[in-house]
């Protein structure tokens, strides 16, 4: 991280100044973004400083997990993946602020009769947890008609940051683990992010079994080879988003042959910082047709009558700075 001078401005505090007064729900929704966002600290010193997943499950009286349970998609969960799921979920079920739904990868939906629908990706990339790659925790949050207006994600690395889109604005918030704030850690403002304008250069991230990818999308990457768009896929989502929006770029997940990312859970979280930056996004393939182009406009509303249909719809797609996405759509 460059150095540079830290305001020592609290994420509550920095979204009370910055969300207008009249901002629908205010502090219903300041409160949900609190809590989960504190209820990752737990979460990162499962995956940064080494404490046990027993200790954790001991200490927050979580119920441990069974032995090879399989999450929605018929996958096999880590035990991360379960834990940190459950981990938000208590905090959000126990604090004060009310919810309209909560969706998860790792479970059925619960629902709510709040103003503010959340979907949680708990452990974003957790296959790297076993080889100690950067993974992450994606958020998303939606209105009563089912609109996304505020994702954000931690990255646990060397440092743990948060990644924040809300209201025209994507700010980045660090864990604050100095001396003095031993008792009670907390995210504290960092900078305002701008999306790098390359007119050449900046990272590729393509992902799934190239070998299966259209002659679309293979011809897609020769493109970006030619123009030295530099290969940096890491196998997590969030974490080769976030070196794009440091080095300008682009990520994609072709179908392989199927679609594999969530729409709700991590695509349209990540899509709304993205395009708040600046940036673009690209739903790339279905089940039918592997070259098929929808935006986030083409999706259905995550609703708190639809949420048990569609919350785990999968597509490939492609995200990143706007003059690279476009030129999907030359080919």
């Amino acid at each position: 991280m460059t150095e540079k001078k830290i305001e020592n401005v609290k994420l509550s505090r920095w979204l009370e100044k910055n969300l207008p007064h009249y901002y629908p729900n205010k502090g219903a929704l300041i409160e949900i973004i609190d809590i989960i966002a504190e209820a990752t600290i737990p979460i990162r010193g499962l995956l940064e400083r080494g404490i046990t997943s027993r200790e954790l499950e001991e200490r927050m009286n979580i119920e441990s997990p069974k032995a090879n349970s399989k999450n929605i998609y018929d996958e096999l969960q880590i035990h991360e993946d379960i834990l940190t799921h459950s981990i938000i979920l208590k905090a959000l079920q126990e604090g004060e602020a009310s919810y309209l739904f909560i969706a998860s990868e790792e479970a059925e939906p619960v629902i709510g009769n709040g103003k503010f629908g959340i979907t949680i990706d708990p452990v974003d990339g957790s296959s790297n947890v076993a080889v100690n790659r950067t993974v992450g925790t994606i958020i998303g949050i939606y209105n009563e008609e089912g609109y996304i207006i505020c994702s954000f994600y931690v990255l646990y690395g060397i440092f743990t940051n948060l990644i924040l889109a809300i209201n025209g604005i994507v700010a980045e918030f660090v864990l604050d683990t100095s001396p003095y704030s031993m008792t009670f850690y907390h995210y504290i403002f960092y900078e305002l992010k701008f999306l790098p304008n390359n007119e050449r250069g900046g990272i590729r991230c393509l992902g799934g079994d190239a070998t299966n990818w259209s002659k679309k999308c293979k011809s897609f990457e020769q493109l970006l080879i030619e123009d030295r768009i530099k290969d940096r896929y890491s196998g997590s989502f969030v974490g080769d988003l976030h070196a794009i929006l440091y080095y300008g770029g682009v990520y994609a997940y072709f179908s392989c042959p199927k679609p594999k990312i969530r729409i709700y859970y991590e695509w349209f979280p990540l899509a709304f910082i993205m395009k708040t930056l600046g940036g673009e996004f690209l739903a790339i393939g279905d089940n039918d047709d592997a070259d098929k182009i929808r935006t986030l406009e083409d999706f259905s509303p995550l609703t708190q009558e639809n949420v048990k249909i569609i919350h785990a719809a999968e597509c490939g797609g492609l995200i990143g700075s706007k003059k690279l996405v476009e030129l999907f759509h030359s080919l």
